[in-house]
């Protein structure tokens, strides 16, 4: 084994940016470049991500922790001496599988109102480790109003989730370029031609033996819609009537479901 691959790294995380701040390491610079930005190595670090807090009313806290992987292809880490937070347990129902990117509210828990703010999340892969930010009651670590739908998304009750490990919620179901304060607020296309759908979704992987499945649809609209690929969330629409119609794109973990829907208007 080379002495790149003996090496042992920690980092302090965060979703700012590529959600990577001081580095520790004792690997030259050059060498960390290399492992952290050289996208054609087939193993690359993953680094677990911190994303911050908020208060509920009954005084407990929600935390929200993320990763990036920069791997081009999913990661299995196992639980254990490097898939584990500390302090105990190490299994707080964490990820194991690590798909390519940034991925944020991958492990979302609720902690009693005497959470002392000492809670870290390592992972090893590729001959380096690294470990969450351990300060995590600073000011700066507190979500902003904007963040909040998503990190309490399916938490309606903090009183009535478990705590202290990481919730299982629905997956997040989007249609990419599509709705929000932007729009559009509905797709056009001809009659004939195909309609490119850009949906996403994303799941945190719970429960850890659920399956994700997505799934097209057709809610409403004067005629037949022909999916190209019905179970992947970007596909083609083939439209024959012209009209208005209403498409609903859904995704369960085995689970939960959650669903969205976007309009299309069909010209001759």
């Amino acid at each position: 084994m080379t002495a790149l691959g003996r090496c042992s790294t920690v980092l302090c995380a965060r979703s700012v940016a590529l959600g990577i701040c001081t580095l520790a390491s004792t690997f030259s610079y050059a060498q960390t470049t290399e492992q952290i930005f050289d996208a054609g190595q087939e193993r690359q670090a993953i680094y677990p991500v911190y994303d911050g807090f908020t208060r509920n009313d009954d005084g407990s806290l929600t935390l929200s922790f993320a990763y990036f992987s920069h791997n081009a292809d999913p990661v299995a880490i196992s639980l254990g001496t490097e898939n584990a937070f500390s302090p105990d347990p190490r299994d707080r129902g964490q990820p194991t599988t690590f798909l390519p990117g940034h991925h944020r509210w991958q492990c979302v828990m609720v902690v009693d109102p005497d959470f002392d703010g000492h809670l870290r999340w390592m992972l090893s892969h590729a001959g380096a480790t690294w470990r969450t930010s351990d300060a995590m009651l600073q000011y700066n670590w507190e979500f902003s109003d904007r963040d909040l739908p998503l990190v309490l998304r399916d938490i309606e009750d903090a009183t009535a989730v478990p705590r202290n490990i990481c919730l299982n919620r629905s997956p997040l179901v989007r249609v990419l370029g599509y709705g929000g304060s932007r729009g559009p607020h509905a797709l056009q296309v001809q009659s004939g031609s195909p309609l490119k759908l850009f949906g996403s979704v994303r799941d945190e992987g719970l429960p850890r033996d659920g399956v994700l499945r997505s799934m097209w649809k057709a809610v409403t609209g004067p005629g037949t819609v022909r999916f190209d690929d019905s179970t992947n969330p970007r596909t083609l629409a083939f439209f024959k009537e012209p009209g208005e119609y209403t498409l609903e794109l859904s995704a369960t973990d085995s689970t939960l479901r959650s669903s969205t829907e976007v309009t299309v208007i069909v010209s001759p």
